[in-house]
């Protein structure tokens, strides 16, 4: 799945650009390319020791993440 520039919110658009430094989408060329790919796997495929999820989001309610 393709995420482009314009998927963004507007303040998730200027963070964006702040963070990398630049003006304007286009001087990174996000005007065309995606700013982001983002790939699924298929839950079959999986091993065992490919399912990682639940030793990071293991945390008690009462803990912040942040």
């Amino acid at each position: 799945m393709e995420i482009m520039f314009e998927d963004l919110t507007i303040e998730a658009q200027k963070r964006l650009l702040k963070e990398a430094g630049v003006s304007a989408p286009e001087d990174m060329d996000w005007d065309t390319i995606p700013v982001a790919v983002v790939e699924f796997r298929e839950e079959d495929h999986l091993s065992d020791e490919d399912d990682f999820a639940d030793d990071i989001y293991d945390y008690d309610e009462d803990e912040t993440l942040f």
